[in-house]
């Protein structure tokens, strides 16, 4: 039987309506995402009584809870439906946001409940974790044929934007109000978030995971003998454990060691959130052309640089130009990585699984890699460390131009296909 007479025939383009909901539904849901990032540890540290290696624990207790959205995302593909996976994460997102200025950290069990709501509500949290891989893998899913790059990316666009719309607003209000103020309005925002999602319509579920779809299938397990794959999930984690301690540093470095003033470490993280938002867009409709592995080498290139300039930086407006490496890296593998893997392991029908695997690779780096990074920063400094991390990132670029493959999975031929 040939591959054609296999494969079911292509669903209609969805309704406008149901990419709105998503965008407005994914919007809404990474606003917090702007506390999180400049506010959070100062919120815990001022209003909860956090000390440093409580919030510390608390940062690898969220992004080892993120590993939450792998199961979720196979439970997807095989229930054909993200819908109620997305609703369940931002409704839980907006209950933590709502309660955390409400929980008193008074006593162990007081401490224990303030931790809990915390890593609900981070960055990298189950909640936010489960909500970005559900909502790329319904982008794919609403993808056109050969469009599924260009959908992530105007997907991806609303996070940058999110992030720095709260971040703006959170500097005009916090030094009046308060940090801890902000958390009440955006309580209300991700209770929009749980509307906006309410209104995706989704489509009947895809045709049963089968032999037939074109990459390895779920039941005979092939994708996990798939080296190409095993390594892009090496190099993706390799990635984050060498990006993600510049997050928890760069303010640091910025203050201490080039004595640059309070507003530039705002506008470090400002310039890096809209090169991201610039570049997604393009990025997702060269992928679609130019191929995924291309723009896969020039993200993991634009980190390894960036860090390697950051050792080298000497004045505080050198970091804000290098932080354009960072936004451009970021985007390309938002977009570029889920396409990938999404291609690997056959189109949409796997969207749920490639969009869990990306986002589990991002965690676990980001765990890794500051808890590594918190060993050696003492005796390296921190310009040490992001020298050491730049050898990590040329390692990760290694591995992505040696070892991953350029296109998706080759089918499994008919015998092998009776094999199993």
């Amino acid at each position: 039987m040939t591959r054609a007479a296999i494969e079911p025939p292509p669903t209609p383009p969805p309704a406008p309506r149901a990419r709105a909901a998503l965008h407005g539904a994914y919007f809404l849901g990474m606003t917090g995402i702007g506390f999180c990032l400049p506010y959070l540890p100062l919120y815990l540290k001022e209003e909860k009584g956090f000390s440093d290696r409580g919030i510390a624990l608390v940062w690898v207790l969220a992004a080892v809870a993120g590993l939450v959205q792998f199961p979720v995302g196979v439970w997807s593909d095989r229930a054909g439906v993200r819908k109620p996976f997305l609703v369940t994460g931002l409704a839980a997102l907006a209950l933590a946001t709502a309660l955390l200025p409400l929980a008193d950290p008074a006593g162990a069990w007081g401490a224990v409940l303030v931790g809990a709501l915390v890593v609900l509500f981070a960055e990298n949290g189950p909640c936010r974790a489960t909500v970005e891989s559900m909502a790329g893998a319904e982008a794919t899913r609403l993808a056109p044929p050969g469009g599924v790059g260009a959908a992530l990316g105007a997907l991806r666009f609303w996070r940058p934007v999110a992030v720095v719309l709260t971040a703006l607003v959170g500097g005009a209000v916090a030094e009046e109000r308060g940090v801890g103020w902000l958390l009440g309005p955006l309580a209300v925002v991700q209770g929009l978030a749980v509307g906006a999602a309410l209104l995706i319509r989704e489509r009947g579920p895809p045709p049963p995971l089968g032999p037939g779809a074109g990459g390895p299938p779920h039941r005979d397990g092939r994708y996990l003998k798939d080296p190409g794959l095993w390594a892009f999930i090496a190099a993706m984690v390799l990635f984050h454990v060498a990006n993600a301690p510049p997050g928890a540093y760069l303010g640091l470095f910025l203050k201490n060691d080039l004595g640059a003033p309070a507003r530039d470490l705002s506008y470090a993280f400002v310039v890096s959130m809209v090169a991201w938002s610039a570049c997604v867009r393009p990025v997702g409709w060269l992928s679609d052309r130019l191929g995924r592995k291309p723009l896969l080498v020039a993200g993991w290139v634009a980190m390894t640089v960036r860090l390697g300039l950051l050792a080298l930086a000497r004045e505080g407006w050198q970091v804000l130009l290098v932080q354009v490496l960072d936004g451009l890296a970021q985007g390309l593998f938002a977009v570029a990585a889920a396409a990938w893997v999404t291609d690997r392991l056959g189109g949409p029908r796997r969207a749920g699984a490639a969009q869990v695997l990306v986002g589990s690779a991002l965690v676990l780096g980001s765990a890794i890699g500051p808890a590594l990074a918190g060993l050696v920063v003492t005796d390296l400094g921190y310009r040490g460390v992001f020298g050491l991390l730049a050898g990590v990132g040329a390692g990760a670029t290694l591995v992505v131009i040696c070892a991953v493959p350029g296109g998706p999975a080759p089918a499994p031929t008919e015998e092998g296909t009776r094999d199993s």
